[in-house]
């Protein structure tokens, strides 16, 4: 018989409503535990898109040609370590 370890499910109007059908046949005692999810700030409870950690937001072309070469890519990492903890 199938098990079906962590469901999700809505309450609304006195009724438990599973989010996914069940293969179970009809009359088949099962055990319930019920912890509810925290509410999210959206409309009709739904869940909401995952917000970025940083804002994003448009740039200029202009102020990314700016940062153009700021940061090297390449080089020797083994001489750039040696040098960074050797002091050179």
């Amino acid at each position: 018989m199938p098990t079906y370890p962590n469901l999700r499910a809505r309450y609304a109007n006195g009724t438990l409503k599973l989010n996914r059908r069940l293969r179970l046949p009809d009359g088949t005692e099962v055990r319930v535990s019920v912890t509810p999810l925290p509410r999210r700030a959206s409309r009709g409870g739904l869940p909401t898109r995952r917000r970025y950690l940083h804002p994003n937001r448009p740039v200029p072309l202009a102020h990314l040609e700016r940062l153009a070469g700021a940061i090297s890519l390449g080089g020797d990492a083994l001489r750039d370590s040696e040098a960074l903890y050797d002091g050179r």
